[in-house]
């Protein structure tokens, strides 16, 4: 299984097993005509981990996810806050969707500082030299830490040379943000339908690893983000390998 970069922890024959890394990943939905849509992001021919598949934003739980995780002092699990946090840093840095609201709880405006200035926000959270608790301070932000919904686990087996334990997310889209790739790692940013993606993975006209094909199925069933949303927050979360 392929989950994030493969620069993670690596077995040791002498000492067996690594723990594995932690990782987070996010499916962002939204209401479109005919039903429901999920993005997915073309990674680039030049990309380290699984060039030109289609993925979900995502990656490793970095130090700075726990630091916002601490200064949030939320009600969720610390472990699975840090996690959260990470889905909603990646799905800025990758797609260019931030999750959060004011801090009376109202949808971000187009014209907020922290959406026009978005290009320079993503790069500099990338470049480690901002973090989301800074820009939730900065602009008086909340993290929709609420709307993200565990669905799913992923970790990779012991006997694999690398290995994470990725946890998998689903949240609605905040209105008016638009998705777009980083242009870096990220070549492309389009909504699906997961029906029309699997079909499409079927026919050989885009590659899909084990995970998000698991996780379009979890979605195919379903018309709207709601009704998505409903089922899957009271689901229980499986354990994969």
């Amino acid at each position: 299984m392929t989950m994030l970069p493969t620069n993670g922890p690596e077995n040791d024959p002498e000492h067996g097993p690594v723990a594995p890394r932690p990782g987070a990943t996010l499916m962002l939905l939204r209401d479109a005509d005919p039903g429901l849509e999920v993005l997915l992001l073309r990674r680039s021919d030049r990309a380290r981990f699984v060039p030109g598949a289609h993925v979900f934003p995502g990656g490793a739980v970095d130090d700075a996810d726990h630091d916002t995780a601490y200064r949030l002092h939320a009600t969720t699990p610390a472990d699975d806050l840090a996690h959260r946090v990470a889905a909603i840093r990646e799905s800025l840095e990758e797609a260019g969707i931030l999750l959060a609201t004011t801090a009376d709880g109202a949808a971000l405006d187009r014209a907020h500082p922290v959406l026009t200035e978005l290009p320079a926000l993503r790069h500099r959270i990338e470049a480690g030299h901002d973090h989301l608790a800074g820009v939730c301070r900065t602009h008086d932000l909340r993290l929709a830490i609420d709307d993200v919904v565990p669905v799913d686990r992923w970790v990779t087996p012991e006997e694999s040379p690398v290995r994470f334990d990725a946890r998998f997310y689903v949240a609605p889209t905040p209105p008016g943000q638009t998705a777009v790739a980083d242009d870096r790692e990220v070549g492309d940013a389009r909504w699906w339908n997961p029906s029309h993606a699997l079909d499409a993975w079927r026919a050989r006209r885009i590659q899909l690893i084990e995970p998000t094909v698991a996780s379009l199925r979890l979605l195919a069933d379903h018309v709207a983000v709601d009704d998505a949303l409903g089922h899957l927050r009271d689901r229980p979360v499986p354990v994969r390998s």
